[in-house]
């Protein structure tokens, strides 16, 4: 797509939405201003770590905030079929564990039987070192309670009621304030910012692109932020050719830059230099490494 049609998209973007995000910016006044999204946290750990453990796993999650205690942890949140929230990316359980179907198909009890470790490799199949130990999909639950003090970022996936069930487990933790809420469906972020306008969030696809628009097209100045942080999948950060300059101005209006997900050296040092506030990487022990360097 040609910048000038780009443009027009995000416009049009824009003149759809005005209302809803004029309601977001009053919603996300306080999430904001949030004590804790104002300290440093460039080393992420997307889906806890999935090329160091099994991904969205209470041992995932345990291991990386043991390896790295200031580290971000990032994962995925849905509903099984009786309406329990786990962390899982996907919307099968194919990938991920030993059995087969959708998450949706299956009770929290069935999901309890699955080998969340059977696939696990890091030696392209010879070993599959967590397969049969135990290693089970967690629930939302059960993931706050051994990520007491990291920040954390999780993504809203499908499932309907999912922002009414989430909502008590996080007061539940009193994670509320170094959470950030995420999700690729406005709906869901609108569920959620009226449920609990407090907690931090992502902006979703419409709010970036009008983000994005008013940066592109000058008017940045009199855009008043909708949302905490701008998180850009590593594919989008390379179509809009964010520059270093773009990103300062953008991190001006009190919003964090994030892009993910980034696996080699060459990647997060690129993204270092252009000045981005976070990055998630699937190998938090090669990001730890790379951010040490002088």
């Amino acid at each position: 797509m040609k910048v000038h049609q780009r443009v027009g998209v995000w416009a049009m973007v824009v003149s759809l939405t005005l209302s809803g995000l004029a309601y977001g910016a009053e919603l996300s006044k306080t999430a904001s201003e949030a004590g804790p999204w104002s300290q440093p946290l460039l080393l992420g750990a997307h889906r806890g770590g999935g090329d160091e453990w099994p991904e969205n796993t209470v041992l995932a999650f345990s291991e990386a905030a043991k390896a790295f205690p200031s580290i971000l942890l990032e994962g995925d949140l849905q509903l099984t079929q009786d309406g329990e929230v786990i962390v899982l990316h996907d919307s099968t359980v194919d990938r991920t564990t030993n059995g087969k179907g959708p998450v949706n198909g299956f009770t929290l009890a069935a999901l309890k039987q699955l080998d969340a470790g059977y696939h696990f490799t890091t030696d392209n199949g010879a070993t599959f070192p967590y397969r049969g130990k135990g290693v089970t999909i967690p629930t939302f639950d059960e993931v706050l309670a051994v990520a007491t003090s990291n920040r954390i970022l999780f993504e809203l996936k499908d499932g309907e009621g999912l922002v009414e069930k989430v909502v008590p487990i996080i007061q539940k933790h009193g994670a509320a304030e170094r959470l950030l809420i995420a999700s690729f469906k406005p709906e869901l972020m609108a569920a959620f910012r009226t449920a609990l306008p407090d907690v931090a969030t992502c902006y979703d696809m419409p709010g970036a692109l009008a983000l994005l628009t008013a940066l592109r097209l000058g008017n940045l100045d009199t855009y008043t932020p909708t949302d905490k942080m701008l998180s850009i999948p590593k594919r989008y950060a390379v179509q809009f050719a964010l520059t270093a300059g773009e990103i300062g101005r953008v991190k001006e209006k009190g919003v964090l830059v994030q892009v993910h997900t980034l696996n080699t050296p060459e990647e997060i040092a690129h993204y270092v230099a252009l000045g981005v506030d976070s990055i998630l990487s699937d190998v938090p022990s090669l990001l730890a490494k790379e951010l040490a360097k002088p």
